[in-house]
């Protein structure tokens, strides 16, 4: 499937996921989100002239990525050096598309 930012400066290719997740941490809840978890060689994300930032807190062990230009966070990655690479992708995007898919609720404002 195919998910594109607001302007479409990012766009990301991956498969359908099977299961997202909808998390209350205090970050993730302002962003609204839903991760799909996948290896970081999964996904193709191409980035347009615009760019991307990227933001850091707590731990610094997630970088989440943004379109610089109309600031959707379009997914997050692992830093170097974690012990299981992963690039979770924000399906907060296309939720229409995955209306079928379970979504597990995870309770980061307690476990995190």
């Amino acid at each position: 499937m195919e998910l594109r930012c607001h302007c479409k400066n990012v766009k990301i290719s991956v498969e359908k996921p099977t299961e997202i997740t909808e998390c209350n941490c205090s970050i993730c809840s302002r962003y609204m989100s839903l991760w799909g978890y996948y290896k970081p060689s999964d996904p193709k994300i191409e980035v347009g002239e615009s760019g991307v930032s990227s933001y850091s807190w707590g731990d610094r062990e997630l970088n989440f990525i943004r379109c610089s230009k109309c600031g959707c966070v379009t997914h997050y990655e692992t830093k170097p050096g974690q012990a299981k690479p992963t690039i979770a992708i924000n399906f907060g995007m296309a939720r229409s598309q995955v209306t079928d898919v379970p979504v597990r609720y995870f309770d980061g404002a307690k476990e995190l």
